[in-house]
């Protein structure tokens, strides 16, 4: 009773805005789960910052199994304010847009001559600053700093008095470093319509540009080193650079002897964001580049050693949160492509680069590439040297060099779609480059990967070495994964559209000259003479039998119990169009045993795009009709089961195994009907399989039960929807008025009075 009193106070609310930002250092000490900031190395790894651990339970919620703690934050409180890494750029911008004496917006009064800056373009509300600049800098250590400055050919020097009330009055020559803790007290200062204007702009003032506290990862985000077996396995690397950190502000606090003057500050402010420049580059919020070897201090000629290499294998190939050899995008399906090929886009492409050893054999090939601005990067020894645009002088490669090109076509790629369930979830792929922005496969591999083309994603993997791209094309090569490994039926099925394109050429099964050429140039061999000559009408005409036998391999010869092939030409088929699926599987089983795995996948590679063209040439479409009968098999049906009421009344009452029985068997009796008129009268009887019980059933709901909601009186649309789909459509293309139909869109008109 008092959880319901109590929900039943809790008010409805709406979101009316969701605000983004820098997170700020209030939020930063509630988001960790212990009100005492990290001050010793000791700490970063505490049991109460979560699981897993080496031994014991998480401290904060008292579990001991990994997958049930979420892993809680903890902090660590800086002595002295400095710049967020990632924002100094920002900052300076919107320092530059504000008057720094009276924190308004500057004044546009007027454009200096041959101006470049946008500083130039501003002037100031307050004449005695209208000079002074801010500029960024940067350190050897990396830190960077905000600067302010005034031209040298000004009248006076400046004086920074002005400064005074946001921190240090320090200063008098035509420069002067601007310390975070000011700026902290700037970004406070600011008045709300200037708030405003800065927004309007773009720029958004917040006390995240300024680091006050710096958040300490929960133990689950901690990635520690591999051991191989003989080594003691070492803690992250980010544990070591947040290590630094606090050695550097042991220092800092050491080193005081009261309150730090102006210089003493700037210094201080310097060396602790260099050390936080390098935890944060390494924990990922940092935008510099990111180069594993450099960050672990691995020298790829200094490992000698077998546990040396073997960890540098790790932590490039898996330890790093993004590998340079692997890529993720949806998928797309191209049935004009063959089924061991795979479209990469151009955008991925120029990215990803293969390694390759210049040889007097290659040589010539490579330095081709090179020339066309198709390699990124050559090695020489130890030293890489760029090949990008820009780059001085033109290189000549020599034997022994190592060459970093683009993918190209024809290289080899494996590719996986998570979760791996059985081993054909990885093939390996050719590639074709394309400039469309999603990877293309044939629709035959959706079978293996357990995927469709609904937004599928998949993983791609980019071998490297020799070794890597024999073995890849040893173990996942797609011709030597046509059988299932668990069932021994193919791999690859062909499904959907091509199964409907096969069953129209079966029931057209005569083509004139016209179609049976366009089909034809899928073909690996020429079509055979025409089967009938039509000398009034259409002249040579030619078989689905026929077309189907020219994509067979040469020389193929088969007799089954529901075919009979000679010389690569279909003599006899047991045709039925629920059987066809199993009648072509058995043709390929054939294919597979007699000829090899090569030639199925060639069959295939003939086969697939020809069904495809058929089907894009013919066509196939669904109506409201496919899914009307008639109003006599309509009533028929409902006074039926008005009759079966009673059985239903009395199972609902009290069960009993004879009346289910006997209720199912009238139903079954009740789907007959439909059935029939799925499978003779409807469009839909061609796209789905009669022995699929499944499917029919959702078919017969829809078209005997559910479908009658969208007929009323005999007509598919009321008079008022089909009006109110016109008025959407007129609102959403106003132009249309040509044609009065055009305003139903792809909605069929009918007679509605």
């Amino acid at each position: 009773m008092e959880e319901k009193s109590l929900s039943s106070k809790v008010s409805d609310g709406i979101v009316k805005r969701i605000k983004f930002g820098l997170a700020t250092p209030q939020e930063i000490c509630k988001s960790s789960i212990s009100d005492c900031p990290i001050t010793h190395p000791s700490l970063l790894l505490n049991p109460f910052l979560g699981l897993p651990l080496e031994a014991g339970r998480c401290e904060s919620c008292g579990t001991a199994e990994p997958g049930q703690c979420e892993g809680h934050f903890g902090y660590i409180e800086l002595p002295i304010p400095i710049y967020h890494p990632d924002h100094v750029s920002e900052l300076k911008k919107m320092l530059s847009l504000l008057c720094l004496k009276c924190l308004k917006m500057k004044n546009r009064k007027f454009q200096v001559k041959n101006a470049g800056v946008l500083e130039r373009m501003l002037s100031s509300c307050c004449e005695d600053v209208s000079q002074v600049s801010v500029y960024e800098g940067k350190t050897s250590d990396g830190a960077s700093y905000l600067e302010l400055k005034v031209p040298k050919n000004a009248a006076k020097l400046q004086e920074w008095n002005f400064l005074e009330k946001y921190g240090y009055r320090y200063g008098d020559g035509y420069s002067r470093p601007l310390l975070p803790s000011e700026v902290l007290a700037i970004l406070r200062r600011i008045r709300e319509d200037t708030r405003k204007k800065l927004s309007a702009k773009g720029y958004f003032p917040q006390e995240g540009y300024i680091l006050q506290y710096l958040p300490v990862p929960p133990n689950c985000l901690s990635v520690p080193d591999i051991s191989d077996g003989n080594n003691i396995m070492s803690s992250d690397h980010s544990i070591t650079m947040l290590r630094k950190v606090l050695r550097q502000i042991d220092i800092i606090k050491s080193s005081r002897s009261g309150t730090p003057n102006f210089e003493a500050h700037e210094v201080e402010a310097n060396d602790l964001q260099a050390a936080v420049v390098q935890y944060l580059q390494f924990r990922g919020t940092g935008k510099a580049s990111r180069d594993v070897d450099k960050r672990f201090g691995i020298h790829k000629e200094a490992a000698d050693t077998t546990t040396k290499a073997w960890l540098e294998k790790m932590k490039t190939l898996f330890i790093r949160k993004g590998s340079g050899f692997s890529s993720r995008s949806v998928i797309t399906g191209d049935p004009y492509k063959g089924v061991g090929e795979i479209g990469l886009p151009c955008e991925i492409a120029q990215k990803i680069t293969f390694e390759e050893r210049v040889s007097q054999h290659n040589m010539a090939y490579l330095q081709k590439l090179v020339d066309e601005k198709l390699c990124l990067t050559y090695k020489d020894g130890s030293s890489t040297y760029s090949l990008r645009e820009g780059s001085k002088g033109h290189t000549f490669l020599r034997p022994g060099q190592i060459v970093h090109r683009r993918i190209m076509d024809g290289d080899t790629v494996f590719i996986n779609r998570p979760p791996t369930t059985h081993k054909h979830s990885l093939q390996a792929l050719s590639v074709y480059v394309h400039d469309d922005h999603t990877v293309k496969i044939n629709p035959l591999m959706c079978g293996p990967l357990s995927a469709d083309f609904d937004g599928d994603c998949i993983h791609l993997f980019y071998p490297q070495s020799l070794s890597a791209k024999a073995e890849v094309l040893e173990l996942f090569a797609v011709g030597k994964q046509l059988l299932s490994s668990h069932t021994g039926n193919f791999n690859l099925q062909l499904a959907t559209d091509s199964l409907l394109s096969l069953k129209l050429m079966f029931s057209h099964y005569f083509f004139d000259k016209a179609a049976a050429q366009q089909l034809a140039m899928f073909l690996p061999m020429a079509l055979p003479d025409s089967a009938v000559v039509d000398v009034r009408k259409s002249g040579a005409m030619w078989t689905t039998l026929q077309i189907l036998g020219a994509a067979l391999p040469d020389g193929f010869d088969s007799c089954g119990e529901t075919h009979t092939i000679g010389k690569s030409q279909f003599l006899g088929i047991d045709y039925h169009r629920d059987l066809i699926s199993s009648i072509l599987n058995d043709v390929i089983t054939s294919i597979y045993f007699m000829k090899g795995p090569n030639d199925v996948l060639k069959f295939f590679n003939s086969l697939q795009p020809l069904l495809m063209e058929n089907l894009c040439t013919e066509g196939f479409s669904i109506s409201l009709r496919d899914f009307y009968m008639t109003k006599a098999v309509r009533d028929g049906i409902q006074e039926r089961i008005q009759c079966m009421s009673k059985l239903l009344h009395h199972l609902r009452s009290s069960y009993n195994e004879s009346v289910e029985v006997q209720l199912e068997h009238h139903l079954r009796n009740e789907k007959l009907p439909v059935i029939d008129f799925v499978l003779k009268s409807s469009g839909m009887g061609v796209l789905i399989d009669s022995k699929s019980e499944s499917a029919f059933n959702k078919v017969v709901q829809q078209i005997g039960f559910l479908g009658l909601q969208i007929s009323d009186r005999g007509k598919f649309y009321t008079k008022t929807l089909v009006h109110d789909m016109a008025q959407l459509f007129q609102k959403k293309y106003p132009s249309v008025g040509t044609n009065p139909s055009e305003e139903f869109g792809l909605v069929r008109s009918f007679d509605l009075q």
